[in-house]
């Protein structure tokens, strides 16, 4: 009979929208329910209940991003569901080499602490930062500094006791989409073999498969969601974009007058293309493979002003000249214009998997 948090848990569940496919697919974890229980006897105060996470990963390694999720009155010895359903993360690249690591607390404080950290919260205007707080804010690193040292502050004073703790890591080489659970308990239970997951998207719950409620344990549901693509509306702002787009802008406003000036406008487009792909490397936000596709995207509207003018020097009619296959990553034209519609369709895909998540 155990105590502390479990293991993790993958529950029986219904299949994902959308799996996570490593180097072509986007993630994103959501802290989708948590439940508190606060097992006290009749002399002792609950307080408030504060649930905070911290959560760091080798695609902003040193920077972990603290949060405060929750503060709630406590009941003492009934379960008490928390209503969260926030993101951890942003959506990021599932590449197989990243580790993503996730820390809950769940603490009851007593009144005296969490009005001194209401306080401070008021006099440095955070109250809706804190709430909002998030991993894929890059505000965010600034306030979860704040976050952390109040909430240190707040702990350290006397009167806390910490009821759940899960330390989480999530290997991005053998990661799933769907829901992961954990259970922990102050004091000895008996925690389930399996869990399952009933219901389908924010309304899905967690239950003991054949036993029901969990209602003597502190449970987290964490949902591991999947995106084929994240279109090009979300690199706005990126630095590899937004030279791709100055780029573009000058090629098609050359108006060349002769195969001379056509080619110089082509060499210059290029070689704007080969520094947008180095620049764009150093992007840990996006795949490098729809960074391309942006890029051919782009390259199908230049060449429908400059290239139809020249005559390409390939090897067959409709093959691409080498020094622009490295950067297209294609070979001939045929290649290009259906990468080019795969691609829309993958981002067809995604909104409507972003309608079904709600995000």
């Amino acid at each position: 009979m155990p105590t502390g948090a479990s293991l993790t848990y993958y529950p029986e569940q219904p299949n994902p929208s959308y799996p996570v496919e490593l180097d072509n697919s986007y993630f994103l974890v959501r802290l989708h329910e948590a439940q508190a229980f606060f097992e006290a006897g009749f002399l002792i105060r609950p307080g408030y209940l504060m649930l905070s996470s911290t959560v760091e990963s080798t695609f902003h390694p040193g920077s972990p991003m603290q949060s405060l999720h929750k503060i709630s009155a406590m009941q003492k010895n009934v379960p008490c569901k928390l209503g969260i359903g926030v993101n951890l993360t942003d959506w990021l690249p599932a590449r197989g080499c990243d580790v993503l690591h996730i820390g809950l607390q769940y603490a009851v404080v007593q009144d005296s602490p969490i009005r001194d950290l209401m306080d401070q919260m008021g006099k440095l205007g955070l109250m809706a930062q804190l709430t909002a707080a998030r991993p894929d804010l890059k505000a965010a690193i600034k306030v979860s500094e704040i976050v952390g040292k109040l909430l240190s502050i707040s702990l350290k004073e006397g009167g806390n006791q910490e009821i759940f703790k899960l330390v989480l890591d999530l290997n991005l080489a053998n990661l799933n989409a769907g829901f992961y659970a954990a259970v922990g308990s102050q004091k000895e239970e008996t925690w389930p073999d399996k869990l399952s997951i009933q219901g389908y998207g924010q309304n899905a719950s967690l239950l003991s498969t054949g036993k029901g409620e969990l209602d003597r344990c502190s449970y987290v549901v964490l949902q591991v969601l999947a995106l084929k693509r994240r279109g090009e509306e979300m690199a706005r702002g990126e630095l590899w974009w937004e030279l791709l787009q100055s780029g573009k802008e000058q090629a098609l406003a050359a108006c060349p007058i002769n195969d001379q000036e056509r080619r110089k406008a082509l060499e210059d487009w290029r070689s704007n293309l080969s520094r947008v792909m180095l620049m764009a490397a150093k992007d840990k936000g996006f795949l490098l493979g729809e960074v391309q596709e942006i890029i051919r995207k782009a390259q199908i509207e230049v060449q429908g002003t400059l290239v139809s003018h020249v005559k390409a020097e390939s090897l067959e009619e409709d093959e691409i000249p080498s020094a622009w296959q490295d950067i297209l990553g294609v070979r001939t034209e045929d290649e290009l214009y259906s990468s080019v519609k795969d691609y829309q369709e993958a981002l067809d895909l995604s909104r409507k998997l972003i309608e079904v998540y709600g995000n």
